[in-house]
């Protein structure tokens, strides 16, 4: 727990404000002695709350930080002064149903799950009786949990893509930045909140870290591909410690939703452009797919995503699989080369078949039979 209660940790946090990360600063400081003290005869939620973070949010959660800011944003300033023995079902949905309101279906999802098990953890150490959300489930709160994206770029739509971002006004941070998102497999944050200092263009290594959803340190291979957008992105940004800094603020991050807007403002534009709905995360889970294609054993493509391995592997298996890795994404880099050197879409196979992609004539990456 020692490591939330440095506040620089959570200073470059790009996932939460200042308000979450002086409240993780602030329970880091506290004994738990000293939060005991604060309940004397009522049992506030936000007391109650603070106690429940320090002793097991901050132990069990990988990313506590954005499950507190859930809290601190939704639950306390509506419940946060109750004593927790008086909470009702109907208020505990209240706070529900303000987000369903406000068509916030997964935030009011998010909130009900950490308040589900807040509740239980209280019923457990003796502050209340029953949890009053035991008999709901997150399907009772805006309904079932929609279905997880499957959109994957055929090979005609990675060729509509690469040379697509050319036909837009995007700066070389956008362009290439989300190039490299294909090419590396990896998340868009990643990418777009990586330091140059991560990249060893000599030896080929991206030394990532543990900046990533797993929070699992990670090291990847730097194909021939990925190299040609690390070099254009430094060009980009000579002076920047950034890989993708802010055009105009070189100092400074560029936007967190750039990249997914400029993705929108092609994909909406289909007069000019053509394609179906993606989004920059689709890219990943292209580049996943391509690696089936090619060939490549589900254990080196789970490295190269960041995966956990599957079953006992998981616990035996210690092989970074690093020499794997590189043949893997530099298959994988040629493939992309080879598809988007290709003279047209009409070329390459788009749902089973090789020409079957259908752009409108106005599109700006048209091409005639």
């Amino acid at each position: 727990m020692n490591k939330y209660g440095n506040n620089d940790s959570y200073r470059i946090n790009e996932y939460v404000g200042i308000n979450t990360i002086n409240y993780l600063y602030m329970i880091g400081n506290y004994s738990l002695i000293e939060l005991e003290e604060k309940l004397q005869n009522e049992y506030r939620v936000r007391d109650l709350i603070s106690m429940w973070v320090k002793v097991s949010l901050l132990i069990t959660r990988r990313r506590p930080e954005i499950a507190i800011s859930s809290l601190l944003a939704h639950l306390l300033p509506i419940i946060g002064d109750l004593d927790i023995r008086k909470c009702t079902k109907i208020q505990l949905n209240r706070v529900f149903n303000y987000l369903l309101s406000d068509n916030k279906v997964n935030e009011a999802k998010r909130v009900f799950a950490l308040t589900k098990q807040f509740l239980s953890w209280c019923e457990h150490q003796g502050y209340i009786e029953l949890n009053p959300l035991a008999s709901m489930t997150r399907k009772d709160v805006g309904g079932k949990t929609p279905e997880p994206r499957s959109r994957s770029l055929s090979d005609a739509e990675i060729w509509c893509f690469w040379h697509g971002l050319d036909m837009w006004d995007f700066s070389d941070q956008i362009r290439w930045g989300l190039r490299f998102c294909l090419l590396s497999a990896r998340r868009p944050d990643e990418v777009f909140r990586a330091k140059k200092s991560e990249f060893n263009l000599e030896s080929s290594i991206w030394r990532q870290g543990n900046r990533n959803k797993s929070r699992r340190n990670h090291s990847l291979p730097i194909s021939e591909m990925m190299g040609t957008c690390l070099e254009n992105l430094f060009k980009a940004s000579p002076n920047s410690e950034w890989l993708c800094p802010s055009p105009k603020y070189p100092s400074e991050l560029i936007s967190k939703g750039a990249p997914a807007q400029c993705i929108r403002r092609m994909v909406r534009d289909h007069l000019h452009f053509g394609l179906e709905e993606f989004t920059p995360r689709d890219l990943r889970r292209t580049a996943r797919t391509k690696l089936a294609a090619l060939g490549i054993q589900n254990d080196v493509s789970r490295k190269i995503m960041n995966h956990a391995l599957e079953g006992i592997d998981r616990v035996y298996d210690r092989h970074d699989y690093f020499g794997q890795m590189r043949d893997a994404l530099d298959l994988f880099s040629n493939e992309v080369k080879r598809i988007v050197e290709a003279d047209s879409y009409r070329n390459l196979n788009h749902d089973f078949e090789v020409g079957s992609l259908s752009l409108p004539p106005t599109s700006k990456i048209y091409c005639e039979d």
